[in-house]
C-alpha cells in the first residue's frame, strides 16, 4: 500500500523517533488527567462557596456584605431619629426600616400647632419718617350738645374734626414720643360758644445705665374753662379761654435694694376773657399764674410685685398780680406726704396707690389753709385679652377767685372700660364721680359722668366712630347743671 504524500514540514514532525513519540502522548494524557482532577476540586469548593465573582468575592459573600451594610443604615436611621433623651433599647424585634407612619406620616391638626399672634389687622401702619414712625388720623361727625344749667338751657348742632397725629421713635435704646390733637367745630344750627381745643405732648425716655432712668416731658394746651369748673363765672355765655404749658424732668435711679426718684416741674396758665350774658367782656387775666414743684420718692425693691414706698412734694404758685380784684394775695405755697404701694404684674396689672396729707398756704393771712387728706392712685388692668380696663383716683387742692374764700379740694374717682367685640369694632364706657368740698361757705358739688363709644373699621384706614356723654353737677341746695353730647362720624387713620 503506498504511503500518503506530506509536505516538507510534515515529514519534520514525522521525523520525531516513535519512542519519543510516545512518551510525549503518555506525558500529555497524564497532564490533562491531573488537570481535571484539580479543576473538579475546585468546582466542589465553589459550589459550597458561591460562584466567583468579578470583584473577588462570590455570590455568598456579596449577599453577606450587603446584609451588614443594611444593618448599619438601619442603625445610623434609628439614632437620627429617636429623641436624645430615649432609653436605648436592649430587647425587642427590630423594627422595619419602613413602616405606614415613616411612608405617610401623621400631619398635626390645626389646633395644636403654636403660633405667634399676629399684630392687630386694625392698627394704623404709620409711616416711617427716618428713625420715627408718624400715625396721623382725622375724625368728622355731625355732634349734638345740649346744656342746662338751672332753668337756662342752650343746644346746637354742629360739625367736629379732629386731628390727631403720634410720632415715636423706633430706636433701639431711649424713647421720644410726641401726640398732638387739635378739635375745631363749626355751628350748623341752634345756639352756643364754639369751643376748638389744642393738645401737644412730647415725653423723652433716656436710659442712662441699667439702674438709671431720666425723663422729661412738655406740654402745651388751648381750650375753654368748663362750665362746672370751680371757678366757672356765673351767667357767662362764654368761659374764659385758658392756655397752659408744663414741663417735668425726673431722675430714677436703684440704690442696691432700694429706688429713688427726684422730680422737677414747672407750668404757667392763662386767661382770657369771659363773655357775660348782657354781652360785655370779663377780663381775667388776675388769674394768670406760674407754678412749680419738687417731688422725692423712696421705695424699696421687695423681690414681688409690690413696691413699698413714701414721697413728699414741695410747691409753689406765684401769681403775675400780687392781689386780686377783690383785695387778696392768692399767692401759695404747698406741701404734700403721702405712702403708697406700687404694683406690676406686667400686662395683667400694673399701677400704685397712696394716702396721705397735703396743704397749701395762702400768702393772705386771712384766708384759711386748704388742707386734705389725700387718697391717689391710677391702675391698668387687663382682665382678659381684649379687655382693658383703667381706673385712677385723685385728690387735688384748687383755688377759688371768690372773695374770702380760699379754694376747695376736689376728690374724683373715673373708669374706663374697652373691649374688643371683634377684631374690628371696639366699644368703650366710662364712669366719673367727683365732689368739691369748699373751704368757705361755698355749697359743695358732686359730679356724676357716664360716657359710652365705639369704632366700626371698615378697613385698616377706614372706620364709623360715635360716642355719647353724659355729665350732671348736683350743687348743695338744688342748683344743677346738665351737659349731654352726641357725635357720629367717621375715622380716617394711617
Amino acid at each position: 500500500m503506498t504511503p500518503p504524500k506530506c509536505d516538507q514540514n510534515e515529514k519534520r514532525h514525522n521525523s520525531v523517533p516513535p519512542v519519543a513519540g510516545h512518551l510525549l502522548y503518555l506525558a500529555l494524557v497524564s497532564f490533562a488527567v491531573t488537570g481535571a482532577q484539580a479543576q473538579t476540586i475546585d468546582n466542589e469548593d465553589l459550589a459550597l462557596r458561591g460562584v466567583t465573582q468579578s470583584d473577588g468575592m462570590s455570590d455568598t459573600e456579596q449577599r453577606r456584605f450587603l446584609r451588614s451594610a443594611e444593618r448599619l443604615t438601619d442603625q445610623e436611621t434609628d439614632a437620627q431619629t429617636e429623641p436624645v433623651d430615649r432609653d436605648p433599647v436592649l430587647t425587642g424585634a427590630v423594627q422595619a426600616v419602613q413602616n405606614p407612619d415613616s411612608i405617610n406620616p401623621a400631619q398635626a391638626s390645626v389646633d395644636t400647632i403654636n403660633r405667634r399672634d399676629d399684630d392687630d389687622p386694625f392698627d394704623p401702619a404709620g409711616i416711617r419718617i427716618g428713625s420715627f414712625i408718624l400715625r396721623p388720623s382725622i375724625t368728622q361727625q355731625i355732634a349734638h350738645q345740649s346744656e342746662r344749667d338751672g332753668s337756662a338751657s342752650v343746644s346746637r348742632t354742629y360739625s367736629r374734626t379732629v386731628l390727631n397725629s403720634q410720632l415715636q421713635s423706633d430706636w433701639s435704646r431711649h424713647q421720644l414720643t410726641v401726640t398732638g390733637e387739635h378739635v375745631f367745630d363749626k355751628t350748623i344750627s341752634g345756639n352756643g360758644e364754639e369751643d376748638p381745643s389744642t393738645d401737644i405732648a412730647a415725653d423723652l425716655r433716656l436710659d442712662l445705665s441699667s439702674t438709671t432712668t431720666a425723663s422729661f416731658a412738655a406740654g402745651y394746651s388751648f381750650g375753654q374753662e368748663s362750665q362746672t369748673d370751680a371757678n366757672a363765672v356765673n351767667n357767662a355765655v362764654a368761659q374764659a379761654d385758658v392756655q397752659s404749658i408744663n414741663a417735668n424732668a425726673s431722675l430714677d435711679h436703684l440704690f442696691g435694694a432700694w429706688r429713688g426718684t427726684v422730680s422737677l416741674s414747672g407750668g404757667r396758665s392763662t386767661f382770657g376773657d369771659a363773655q357775660l350774658a348782657s354781652g360785655t367782656l370779663l377780663t381775667l387775666s388776675e388769674r394768670d399764674e406760674s407754678n412749680y414743684a419738687i417731688t422725692l420718692r423712696a421705695g424699696i425693691e421687695s423681690g414681688a410685685a409690690y413696691t413699698p414706698f413714701i414721697e413728699g412734694e414741695f410747691g409753689q404758685i406765684i401769681y403775675d398780680q400780687q392781689l386780686d380784684s377783690s383785695g387778696f394775695a392768692r399767692s401759695s405755697t404747698s406741701y404734700a406726704l403721702r405712702a403708697g404701694i406700687e404694683t406690676d404684674f406686667g400686662e395683667k396689672l400694673t399701677g400704685e396707690i397712696s394716702a396721705g396729707f397735703a396743704q397749701r398756704n395762702i400768702d393772705d393771712t386771712r384766708l384759711a389753709p386748704i388742707q386734705a387728706f389725700t387718697v391717689d392712685g391710677f391702675a391698668t388692668w387687663s382682665p382678659r385679652r381684649g379687655t382693658d380696663v383703667v381706673m385712677a383716683l385723685s385728690t387735688s387742692l384748687e383755688d377759688s377767685t371768690r372773695a374770702s374764700e380760699p379754694g376747695s379740694i376736689f376728690y374724683s374717682a373715673n373708669a374706663e372700660i374697652t373691649h374688643e367685640l371683634s377684631s374690628n369694632l371696639i366699644v368703650s364706657a366710662s364712669g366719673l364721680l367727683g365732689w368739691r368740698d369748699y373751704v368757705g361757705a361755698t355749697a359743695n358739688q358732686t359730679v356724676y359722668g357716664v360716657g359710652s363709644g365705639f369704632t366700626w373699621w371698615l378697613n385698616r384706614n377706614v372706620g364709623i366712630d360715635g360716642g355719647i356723654t353724659y355729665e350732671k353737677t348736683v350743687t348743695d341746695g338744688g342748683g344743677t347743671n346738665d351737659d349731654l353730647f352726641l357725635g357720629l362720624g367717621m375715622k380716617l387713620q394711617r
